[in-house]
């Protein structure tokens, strides 16, 4: 059949939330990668594990919240409450949880770029979207815990 569309030589595509749990490990090296070049946070002496410890978990967050629907309400962070407490005890302050978090956006991101070609365009903006609000609310949820935990709530 002249003209026909061969389905087998289009690119395949793949969620937003499929591309962030199959780049989970790249997403967190280079995440520590750009939080070893801060040295506001690097004044903080931990290793690489206990840096990172959080970041599998609040990704699970954040990809369980890329897959419900729309309108769904999503959950509170226990992952990202924790984080906070851990953070308050490792002499963290609140302004140091908010750059972790957008090194975490801007990480998170530039694994979707590199992918871009991978991602439906007419989903990744309403996906964006999603990340962006999630990663603020474990951010809000963090910060809190933290202020409760060193009493400055």
């Amino acid at each position: 059949m002249v003209g026909a569309l061969d389905v087998t030589k289009l690119p395949k595509v793949a969620s937003v939330a499929d591309i962030l749990e199959r780049e989970l490990k790249p997403t967190i090296k280079e995440w520590l990668r750009r939080v070893n070049l801060v040295p506001e946070l690097t004044c903080i002496p931990l290793s690489d594990a206990d840096r990172t410890a959080h970041l599998p978990k609040l990704y699970q967050d954040l990809i369980s919240r890329l897959r419900l629907a729309r309108d769904a309400e999503s959950p509170i962070s226990v992952t990202a409450a924790v984080h906070g407490q851990v953070r308050g005890l490792q002499g963290y302050s609140a302004s140091m949880l908010i750059h972790e978090s957008r090194l975490l956006q801007v990480s998170t991101f530039n694994t979707l770029n590199l992918h871009h070609s991978e991602l439906d365009p007419n989903r990744v903006l309403s996906d964006v979207v999603v990340i962006a609000d999630e990663v603020d609310a474990q951010l809000m949820e963090a910060v809190s815990s933290l202020a409760q935990s060193t009493g400055q709530n």
